[in-house]
């Protein structure tokens, strides 16, 4: 076997490794909110005693870029592309992280008012596990026009963000005693927020890895 055919497969494993890591991200958000929306506590802890396995992935790809940069000694776009890798592993471990924090809030919700904006607020989810699984795509395809199509719905994310945390703001000023699990709606809005920011910095990680320059998307 050539050595460049060694490391291509290396490569393929690695980005096998992170797609399988993308879509653990993905099913895990997926029960949070089907956590969230039932007030299911089963379900969430499931979600969280299952985050150590992404926390798992993340730890067995650092190492086999690591083993990568040691063995193959990869440079110009093959080290981009490795190093992007590890940028790309952190946010998804940390979209992962705000899966855990939905299925942490489980139960903290009581009143109807503030129960009401849980479908908003899984709308606005839905569209950021959209946007994982593409930005996910886009990296294993190494497509930087679909990472750039991608890093534009963060828009999207913003806009519903917004309308969200209004109206969550509306019910706290209506009844004070609802400012604690006004809070906790708050966060877990905040979350999706942030979610759709690190799905952009794997964008801009994508277009890095195919252009060698960093380029900030949709600022």
């Amino acid at each position: 076997m050539g050595l460049r055919q060694h490391y291509s497969e290396n490569l393929e494993q690695l980005y096998q490794n992170i797609l399988r890591m993308g879509t653990m991200v993905e099913e895990a958000m997926k029960k949070a909110l089907v956590a969230i929306s039932d007030q299911d506590d089963t379900l969430a802890r499931q979600v969280i005693e299952e985050d150590i396995r992404i926390d798992e992935m993340q730890a067995l790809i650092e190492d086999q870029c690591a083993l990568l940069i040691a063995t193959e000694q990869p440079v110009a776009t093959d080290l981009r592309e490795v190093l992007t890798a590890v940028k790309i592993v952190s946010n998804i471990e940390r979209i992962g992280d705000h899966a855990r924090h939905i299925a942490r809030a489980v139960g903290k919700l009581r009143n109807p008012a503030l129960l009401a904006t849980v479908p908003r607020f899984r709308k606005l989810a839905e569209v950021g596990i959209g946007m994982v699984h593409d930005a996910v795509t886009a990296f294993v395809e190494q497509d930087a026009d679909k990472a750039r199509e991608v890093a534009d719905r963060d828009d999207t994310i913003d806009d519903m963000h917004k309308q969200l945390y209004e109206q969550i703001v509306v019910i706290m000023k209506s009844d004070p005693t609802l400012v604690e699990e006004g809070i906790t709606m708050t966060l877990l809005a905040r979350f999706m927020e942030r979610l759709g920011d690190h799905v952009t910095n794997i964008c801009e990680w994508i277009v890095f890895a195919k252009q060698g320059k960093h380029i900030e998307l949709n600022s």
